[in-house]
Order: structure tokens, then sequence, then C-alpha cells
């Protein structure tokens, strides 16, 4: 006979794990800095709740997977319409599911439509949390409409994440009372250590391409905003300086005959797209890092904190977003305004000619960086807001 009490004996089922859905653009291995922080939010969430992330296929059609605990799902895109992937399956999907916590990473037009008819349908109650990385440039026939679109999600979030105030405070597309967060983007120190065989690669490109020659280097994607039109024209003013492009884009072509029109193409090493062990050795091998960028599109430049980690002096635009927050003149970097040639000509010139400087400036720097700007802080700051929004929808 059972003399067990039937109050001990049947235990209640275990309590459902929340839910986060995420909704972005694209997701890794896509490399970019959406991309980056959509993947570093998300899995920091994993020990708190089950997480989905809707994204677009970047290399073909849809597709399913888990990957650190995530449950990633890629869409199909139809088609890409002035930047903004169109997928049918992505948006149908917003619309299905339950969840406890929505977070939005913009600008995705398709993801803010979705969401407002999910919500005037279904009558969404779910936390909302938009994570803002830059307002939408360009795209005049979109603007009106995206911004009506942006007016609403942002008005029903509970939280705004931006990774710098400032960005929230140049902002033409933060048009309504919101309640704002800034969580700023980091590295991992662990992948910022240059192992020995790709210092080694790096030293011999270098001394093939530029002999002894002082080098100046550029990582990044070729946009308009990143500034390497002002990167030529400041090289055309620094005779017998090198320099080391890497990366592709939409401007490639542009630098390249722009470099060439200036009579500076033998001096100017376009290398294309290279690894990350490969850009860490050539991090750890320049003389100088320059960040040109001319816009405010540049919210806050992951480049920039690489460099540091590994140790590169930097000279950076003095832009009035999150640039600012981690190269801070004479502290740790050299600024110049942005879009100026000569300016930056001289920055990268005091920068070779004073070795002391340049050093100082670095360790700087690198400290700045490990202190305030890692993975795991940004991690932490995720789970803390998204726990607490949590936890006040069960209140």
């Amino acid at each position: 006979m059972d003399r067990r009490d039937p109050a001990v004996s049947r235990s209640a089922p275990p309590a459902a794990r929340p839910k986060v859905r995420v909704l972005g653009k694209y997701y890794a291995p896509f490399e970019g800095g959406i991309e980056h922080v959509t993947r570093i939010a998300a899995e920091a969430l994993v020990g708190n709740a089950d997480v989905e992330v809707f994204a677009f296929a970047h290399d073909g059609g849809g597709s399913e997977e888990v990957m650190a605990g995530v449950r990633v799902r890629r869409f199909a895109t139809q088609i890409v319409l002035a930047s903004q992937p169109i997928s049918l399956g992505y948006a149908l999907a917003v619309l299905r599911g339950r969840y406890d916590v929505l977070i939005v990473h913009t600008p995705n037009i398709l993801a803010n439509l979705a969401w407002l008819v999910r919500r005037l349908i279904l009558g969404d109650r779910a936390r909302l949390v938009v994570v803002h990385h830059m307002d939408m440039h360009g795209r005049p026939m979109l603007r009106a409409p995206s911004r009506w679109l942006y007016d609403r999600l942002l008005a029903r979030a509970n939280r705004v994440v931006v990774t710098s105030m400032k960005n929230a405070q140049v902002s033409a597309d933060i048009r309504v009372a919101c309640d704002i967060v800034a969580i700023p983007l980091g590295i991992d120190p662990d992948d910022c250590v240059v192992a020995d065989a790709a210092r080694s690669a790096a030293r011999e490109r270098r001394q093939a391409l530029a002999g002894d020659a002082p080098v100046v280097g550029f990582v990044g994607r070729h946009a308009r905003y990143k500034g390497l039109d002002v990167l030529m024209r400041a090289l055309a003013l620094m005779p017998g300086v090198h320099a080391i492009v890497a990366g592709e884009g939409s401007e490639s072509d542009a630098a390249r005959a722009l470099a060439r029109d200036l009579g500076i193409g033998p001096r100017v090493h376009f290398i294309g797209r290279i690894s990350h062990d490969e850009k860490l050795g050539l991090l750890a091998t320049i003389d100088i890092f320059a960040f040109p960028s001319t816009e405010i599109t540049e919210a806050f430049g992951i480049a920039q904190l690489e460099a540091m980690a590994v140790g590169a002096p930097v000279v950076a635009s003095n832009l009035p977003t999150g640039v600012s927050d981690i190269s801070i003149d004479r502290q740790t970097a050299l600024t110049v305004p942005p879009g100026d040639p000569q300016a930056l000509a001289g920055a990268l010139g005091t920068m070779i000619a004073d070795r002391a400087l340049a050093a100082h400036l670095a360790e700087r720097a690198r400290t700045h960086v490990l202190d305030h700007f890692t993975e795991a802080g940004m991690q932490t700051a995720y789970r803390e807001l998204v726990v607490a929004l949590l936890e006040a929808r069960a209140q």
C-alpha cells in the first residue's frame, strides 16, 4: 500500500521557460556589425529563456539550425529592395507563435511592418525591445513610410537600446518619447590574441608590399560612409607612406581608381577580404590604424576595438556617435574632423613621427577597451535587461 502523501508524490509540472523571439536581418556566419550584436545578445539569453532568431538567408534558401543554444530560422529572400531583404516566409512567421519578449534589430522595415500587422490583428502584449543600430540612410521613397512605422514601434517599446547615448542624441529616426538605454558593443579579448604564425605572415606581407616604409592600415567594409576617399587623399599628402587596405564593398573600385588618379597606386595595397587571424596579424604589424569614417551612420566601430585590443595606435574621425566613446582625442587616439584629408594626414604623420606618443596612446586605448567594451559586459547588460522585463511581466 502506498502510504506517501499524495500532495508530496504528485509534483507540479515544471514551469515553462520564457520565450524570446529575435527579429534580425542576417545572422552568423554572415559577418557585420548588426549581425555581431544580434548573435551576442541572443546567446546571452540562452540560460534564461528559449531563444529563436528570425533572419534572412544570406546564401540561398531557407534553413533551420541550433547555434550555441539559439534556434536560428533563416528565410528565403524573394527580392532585395534598397538594401532591405523582402521575404514572405519571414513576414508570415512573425505573425505566428507565442513569445514573452520580442527583440527587434533595426533598421529592418519588413520586421517593423510585420510586427505592426501582428499587433493590430492579435493585440500582441509581449515585452518589446528595439535595438537601434543606426538611422536609415537614403531610400527616399521608403523614408516617410518607414519613419511612420518606426514611430509606432518605438512608442510601444519597453526599452530602446543604443550603443551610445550620443547615437540617440544625433538620431533623426528616434522621434518619439521612449525609454532608452545604452549597451556598448564589445569584443572578446581571447579572440584578439595574435597567433605567432599570423604575426609572422603579416610581417612578411608588409615587407613584400612596403619594404621598410611606414604603413597605415585600414580594415572594414568598403561602404560609402567609411571614408576611404578621405584616406586616399590624405595618403597623397604623405610621400613615402604606404597603406594596406583590407576588405571589400561597394566603394572598392572607386577607392582603387582614386588611388591611381592621385598617383599613389603603388603605395596603396588592396588585399581584399581576409580571415580573422589574418586581420589580427595585420593590425599587429601596421604602424597606425586609420578609421576615417565620415557620417553618423558609423555608430560605433568594432574595427576600432579590435585594433586597440591588439595594440595598434589609432587615428579616427571625431564623430558625434559612439565612435568618440572609444577614440578619445589625446587619451586613447588622435582624432580629426570627419572628411578632412589634410587633418587626417597630419594626425597620421604625428603618430609616425612620435612613436612614444603612439605607444602611450595604444597602451591607454587597450586598457580602455578591456575595461569598458567586452562581449562579457555586453551579454550581462542584455541578460539583465531581458530578465527585468520578464520579471515585470510576471507581476
